[in-house]
């Protein structure tokens, strides 16, 4: 068998540290008569604060995408009549006795009996809730945590009395089990689990997986998800690399998530670059705790304390992109249980567009396009959409200077390039009007002696919908000054 393993995107490091918007789920209690644009959850987690000393919410992380008020209070935008979601969960399996995750929030194979045959013909047998490819059995039960902590951020119980509230009450997670005790998964593995998943319905795959770059296997299985309409949300890594090497640049459809902490800012640690998409809460997330674990000290974390995470025999707090993808796994399941219609591209497409500005305006190689906002995502239609992006600037072989990007809308009104000088940028200057969509290609070309010598410039692309909504992407270039 193939061994060559890939570990978990671990946190590994210790505790210290342009919108759009439409309806609370199903389960939820009637509209709180002090605030009735809110619904009122009766999870005790949800509203408390302080647990392990901190000084902001338990769950801050539910209110910071904006499903829920400081008061645990659940958003209007989200529907309350939902259609059940298939949601591959590709990690170390799940403790499905756990008090705070149902039963319901687990898919159940609807073509298999508990009876010791193959009923639905697929090679394993009684493959009920999933398949444990590690220990090639039925049984994908949690023996490291990894899996049960991300299971609960999509899918606790939601206004049940106890806990913590998961995002997405309408999930049935589909536990696939390819991470054995220790923390490392086979590639061969990681492709089976793929490749059952989208034959037996999923319509999202959430891989908190990474490590060494994706073999042919690997890509061969996301490739196989991706044309079969298959949504795959992956966490960005936490090795603070603007190059983590995992091969997303093969596969532009997937859904790379990186981490934000509870201030608001990029967590050190989360890994950037072109490929990342989207920015979700990461830093001490609460969640559920596999029975007897406590990954973050089984995988060596410097000055690891127990107490620091171990919030309680059920619940664990962790930190890491891992913690940061799951939210937008579950908003996604949101929206196709509002609307199963929904195809992958469009799905994808709400969730990045409604995404909240953080850092330089626009997009940017350290916030995608920014923070995962749910009520905005829940408020969107599937055709919205306003693009500009700067992508680099070369020489082509008359050594004029090209700037390529993208500047596309569904409703494209104009857009232009300026100039400023100076960091700050001063004085912003238009250079170019584009009257068309276009699309990575060219979309200036410059005689580089006429620019200044010497000097910081920053190019800035502006996009403008129909609407009045627009969409800014800038790139920086600075051409070296005449030699002394």
């Amino acid at each position: 068998m193939n061994r060559a393993t890939r570990a978990l995107l671990l946190t590994l490091l210790l505790f210290s540290g342009v919108s759009m918007a439409q309806q609370p789920s199903a389960g939820a209690g009637a509209l709180n008569p002090a605030d009735p644009g809110r619904m009122p959850l009766d999870d005790p987690l949800l509203s408390s604060q302080g647990s392990w000393n901190q000084a902001y919410a338990d769950q801050w992380n539910l209110a910071h995408i904006g499903l829920v008020s400081p008061q645990g209070l659940l958003n209007t935008a989200i529907p309350r009549q939902l259609q059940p979601v298939t949601v591959a969960l590709i990690d170390s399996g799940v403790d499905y006795r756990h008090p705070d995750l149902p039963l319901k929030q687990l898919w159940r194979n609807p073509n298999e009996r508990d009876n010791g045959r193959d009923d639905d013909g697929n090679g394993l047998i009684d493959d009920l809730i999933g398949w444990n490819f590690v220990g090639r059995n039925n049984t994908p039960w949690d023996d490291h945590g990894h899996g049960t902590h991300i299971a609960g951020i999509i899918a606790a119980g939601q206004n049940n009395g106890i806990g913590i509230s998961g995002i997405a009450p309408n999930a049935r997670l589909m536990v696939l089990k390819v991470v054995d005790a220790s923390g490392h998964a086979s590639g061969s593995h990681i492709a089976g689990a793929i490749r059952y998943a989208v034959d037996q319905g999923a319509r999202l795959i959430h891989l908190s997986l990474g490590g060494q770059q994706p073999g042919d296997l690997e890509l061969d299985a996301l490739n196989y998800a991706l044309d079969q309409d298959v949504l795959v949300i992956t966490a960005a890594g936490n090795q603070a690399s603007d190059d983590p090497g995992r091969g997303y640049d093969q596969l532009p459809s997937l859904l790379v998530v990186g981490a934000v902490a509870p201030d608001g800012r990029r967590a050190a640690f989360s890994d950037w670059g072109t490929t990342l998409d989207l920015m979700a809460p990461g830093v001490n997330v609460l969640s559920l705790r596999a029975k007897g674990s406590d990954f973050l000290r089984r995988n060596g974390v410097q000055g690891y304390r127990q107490a620091s995470a171990v919030v309680s025999q059920e619940y664990y707090r962790a930190t890491g992109t891992s913690f940061a993808a799951p939210h937008v796994t579950a908003i996604a399941a949101l929206l196709l249980g509002r609307d199963p219609q929904l195809t992958s591209a469009q799905l994808r497409r709400i969730l990045l567009h409604s995404a909240r500005d953080l850092g330089p305006t626009g997009t940017d190689r350290n916030h995608g396009y920014g923070l995962l906002d749910a009520e905005a995502a829940l408020s969107a239609t599937p055709e919205y959409f306003v693009e500009a992006r700067l992508e680099r600037a070369e020489l082509d072989s008359g050594n004029q200077l090209l700037l390529i990007g993208t500047t596309d809308a569904d409703q494209f009104l104009q857009a232009r390039i300026d100039y400023a000088l100076g960091e700050p940028p001063q004085q912003w200057k238009t250079l170019l009007p584009i009257a068309q969509p276009l699309r990575e290609q060219p979309l200036l070309s410059l005689d580089p002696s006429t620019l200044p010598e010497g000097e910081l410039m920053t190019l800035r692309l502006v996009t403008e919908h129909q609407d009045g909504s627009r969409r800014e992407s800038r790139l920086q270039l600075q051409l070296p000054g005449e030699a002394p």
